[in-house]
């Protein structure tokens, strides 16, 4: 909790929430365009909850909406240049402070903080592969009953 009251302070100065950062950075790992049902889905969001924040990005002029050239009806959702811009600022920023940390710790606990970080990050990516199951599954089980 501490560290995202943190960025909430570091990202308030471009008037950007944390739940606005990361939906900008999913998008940019998105390949910066996707549907928002796919975005609610990658943030385990509500579809409602990802459009206040996408509404948000777009009065800030970060995001757009833009039609599927395949099918019109299917809205995308992508970063502006100034959303690419304002994700690369928000890294750099996380990375500044998370390299002063650094500074301040011994070797040794640099060495054990990034074994235990690699070790948190399969993990988590156990959790969500497991998640994810859970809910491909759950269409299954409805027509098994």
């Amino acid at each position: 909790m501490l560290f995202v009251h943190v960025l909430d302070d570091m990202l308030a100065i471009g008037g950007i929430t944390v739940p606005q950062a990361m939906t900008l950075k999913a998008l940019r790992d998105k390949d910066q365009m996707c549907k928002m049902s796919d975005l609610a889905a990658m943030r385990f969001l509500t579809p409602g909850a990802a459009t206040g924040i996408v509404d948000r990005l777009i009065h800030l002029g970060l995001v757009e909406r833009n039609f599927d050239e395949n099918d019109r009806r299917v809205i995308l959702l992508a970063l502006t240049p100034q959303g690419l811009t304002a994700v690369s600022d928000i890294e750099n920023k996380v990375w500044a402070m998370m390299k002063r940390f650094y500074k301040r710790i011994s070797k040794n606990d640099q060495t054990a903080s990034q074994r235990m970080f690699r070790k948190l990050k399969e993990f988590l990516k156990e959790e969500l592969d497991a998640h994810k199951r859970k809910h491909e599954q759950a269409p299954d089980r409805l027509e098994n009953s």
